[in-house]
């Protein structure tokens, strides 16, 4: 049998990820004069004048021209105008970061963990601790005015952090650079750094407005205020039952957030990743069986197992001098390791032959696989009250590799996973779930790797 030759290409870029008992840290960019930029950019505006973009009455952002008038986001259009008569408004219709291209393009060079924000001009991110923040506004030159940049634990404290600082920096208070008790603020000509240590985020929240609260409803931050809370650090002095009692179930996510305890990851948004691999058939009729794709498989399988990602959307492509043939299949969980991906590819592509007839099999020249809902892979298991460390042979298939049989025989539906709003699976099942997704009592390897 003639190998087949074979093309790869990895649209992920680099992927940064840690598992294990580590949480990543998680980066808030807020962004002052993206937004103006890129509008300045799309509709060819002269760079010197002063510009700013509104959102429904409100200006959204402003460019470095305005910002020095006196303009500054969250102003009205007439506040705006009053500051910088010679200031145009530039009206859109979206308020989400969704529009920085030129921005988010940048950040995908670094990570595949973008996510933009869906209200001002933010974007969360998880970067590498190999990355500094000079290397990574390096890649911004010019395309901002001001980045007030926060680094944290707690995906909620990130973005709260980095809206309370802007505050601060539109009411014109000093942000002064330098060690803190609860981490670092650093300075340059053109952003504001906050770097949180863990385990101090309750510390450094405690002077937060409630108005900050920015997954909480407006209506909710209002009643809280009607209670007597103003601040964070009021909340961090009460009890989760005696305030659920006060506001019924919003309490628990409330009292963690105040205190840092928020283990929200960055979703991977921008743009959506995905990877390729092309094989391309020599002699259809001779080599057109599942074993040609083993040697892609194998390589897509580290790929995602080195990142700590899986795949849950695989279609199939069969091209050549016919009509291009698709099948696609997807999993209710990440796959990344060899024996499940093999397995799914394997059934759908066989699936995909025998429905062709001889004569079209012989037009097929090159195969397409395609993984696509690329998401980061819980936790890496274990077996069950075995050491970490120690080497067993392997000797038994792994959870995923049965699962994945469950859904072939079953369908995609079979399996599914519980969630906060499930109307199945309660609170407690889901967390002892999670807290079992650790171990996995059927795997049996020499080294322990992110698995789903």
């Amino acid at each position: 049998m003639t190998s087949p030759s074979m093309g790869f290409m990895i649209m992920t870029k680099q992927v940064f990820y840690r598992t294990g008992d580590r949480m990543p840290d998680i980066y808030y960019f807020k962004l002052i004069g993206a937004r103006a930029y890129q509008e300045k950019v799309n509709r060819k505006i002269d760079p010197g004048l002063p510009l700013a973009v509104s959102f429904q009455d409100s200006i959204l952002d402003c460019d470095e021209n305005s910002y020095k008038d006196g303009v500054r986001p969250g102003d009205t259009v007439r506040q705006a105008k009053l500051a910088s008569p010679l200031c145009r408004i530039v009206q859109v219709s979206d308020s989400t970061s969704n529009e920085l291209k030129h921005i988010l393009d940048a950040f995908a060079t670094m990570t595949p963990f973008i996510e933009p924000d869906k209200e001002g001009c933010g974007i969360f991110l998880e970067i590498s601790d190999g990355k500094s923040l000079d290397e990574i506004f390096a890649l911004l030159d010019g395309m901002f005015h001001i980045a007030i940049v926060t680094k944290s634990r707690s995906k909620f404290l990130a973005k709260a952090s980095s809206v309370w600082i802007a505050q601060k920096l539109f009411q014109e208070r000093q942000i002064a650079p330098g060690k803190k008790p609860w981490g670092y603020v650093g300075t340059g000509a053109n952003y504001i750094f906050i770097d949180i240590k863990q385990g101090k985020e309750a510390v450094y929240s405690t002077g937060m407005p409630l108005s900050l609260l920015w997954l909480l409803p407006p209506d909710m931050i209002s009643h809280l205020y009607a209670l007597g809370f103003s601040t964070f650090k009021d909340l961090q002095q009460i009890q989760a039952n005696r305030l659920a009692s006060q506001i019924g179930d919003w309490a628990y996510p409330v009292i963690d957030w105040v205190n840092g305890r928020d283990r929200s990851q960055v979703k991977p948004l921008y743009p959506k990743p995905y990877i390729e691999k092309a094989v391309t058939i020599e002699n259809p009729m001779d080599t057109l069986t599942p074993q040609i794709l083993e040697p892609a498989l194998r390589e897509v399988s580290e790929r995602l197992i080195q990142s700590g990602t899986g795949f849950k959307h695989l279609i199939i492509t069969l091209s050549g001098a016919l009509k291009p043939v698709v099948r696609e299949k997807r999993s209710v969980r990440p796959v990344c390791r060899f024996e499940a991906l093999k397995v799914l590819v394997f059934h759908l592509f066989e699936e995909m032959v025998s429905e062709l007839d001889h004569e079209v099999l012989c037009r097929v020249s090159a195969i397409l696989l395609t993984f696509k809902d690329i998401d980061r892979v819980p936790v890496a298991q274990m077996v069950l009250g075995q050491s970490a460390n120690r080497n067993i042979a392997q000797t038994s298939v792994s959870l995923e590799l049965a699962l994945t049989g469950i859904e072939q025989k079953y369908g995609d539906s079979a399996l599914i996973w519980g969630h906060k709003h499930s109307k199945i699976f309660t609170p407690e099942i889901l967390r002892r779930e999670r807290m079992l997704a650790f171990w996995d009592p059927v795997r049996f390897g020499k080294t322990q790797v992110p698995a789903s």
